[in-house]
């Protein structure tokens, strides 16, 4: 497909996502998002699925601070998103590491609203700790891929958990932000890959796991075994984790509940009630 006329979609896209932000629809948010990385699937750019794995992240943010925040703490954080959905409007002109400069920007930025208060009384910020704490999660990552195997394990949203507390409350530098957006497109790839060669067990191909998850681990490893990290690197293993993740949407959409689950309706009041208890409870080690 011609790249003009795919960066039009997409431009169109992102100002369909900035409005649904203004009027805090925050789920639709989401799809626009996805709906770019899928739309990006039609050419051949990687630069193409950036604003859209960007927007889910933003998206996926205030769901939770609008379920958690006071209307004027809310107010007051909605305007960092704002400032960073303006960078993205002329997203097609500008260079990617500029790009991820903005959106590593919006994450310092967003992270005050996302700790407690006793958090940012207690913590300093140091982005040195998060940045070799990182380093040791993907080593262990790496040296424990083998749980990977194991029916049911959670192991890559655990990594993830132990990185989002850990920036949480003393920051990140670029390069962790780099680390942390490669990890959730592997965790968002290995959440259908266990669709697609798993069981109702809840048990995976191991051959398939061997050829077609930890090639990304050791990808991943070897990129930050270094301290000169090149965005063009993280974009390129991004967009193939994208693509597969999007690939697998097409072809299982989206992913099913459990057995158990099911949907319960209740009226407004009460289900933003729940939320904010819930937001309360989870709050020291939610996961974004």
């Amino acid at each position: 497909m011609d790249k003009n006329f795919l960066s039009m979609m997409i431009s169109q896209d992102i100002k369909a996502a900035t409005r649904a932000f203004e009027i805090e629809d925050f789920e639709f948010m989401n799809i626009l998002g996805n709906r770019i990385m899928s739309n990006a699937l039609f050419g051949d750019d990687s630069k193409l699925a950036l604003p859209g794995f960007f927007l889910k992240h933003v998206a996926i943010v205030y769901m939770w601070l609008k379920a958690y925040l006071p209307s004027s703490k809310f107010s007051e954080a909605k305007k960092v998103g704002k400032e960073y959905l303006v960078t993205l409007s002329d997203f097609s002109n500008e260079r990617e590491d500029k790009l991820w400069e903005n959106f590593h920007k919006f994450n310092n930025g967003i992270r005050k609203y996302t700790i407690t208060d006793i958090e940012a009384e207690a913590y300093t910020e140091n982005p040195k700790i998060t940045h070799d704490i990182f380093k040791w999660l993907i080593k262990y990552l790496n040296d424990k891929k083998d749980v990977l195997l194991c029916p049911n394990n959670l192991f890559i949203k655990g990594i993830l958990n132990e990185m989002e507390r850990v920036s949480k409350v003393h920051g990140c530098e670029l390069t962790d932000t780099y680390a942390i957006s490669l990890l959730t497109a592997l965790d968002r790839y290995f959440d259908y890959f266990q669709i697609a060669y798993g069981t109702l067990t809840g048990e995976v191909d191991k051959d398939k796991v061997r050829s077609m998850v930890f090639p990304y681990i050791g990808k991943i490893t070897e990129l930050f075994s270094s301290e000169n990290v090149k965005p063009e690197d993280i974009n390129s293993i991004l967009w193939e984790l994208i693509k597969g993740w999007r690939e697998f949407f097409i072809q299982y959409m989206e992913l099913p509940r459990r057995a158990s689950e099911k949907l319960i309706e209740l009226p407004e009041e009460y289900r933003k009630k729940l939320a904010e208890h819930i937001a309360k409870a989870l709050e020291k080690e939610v996961k974004l």
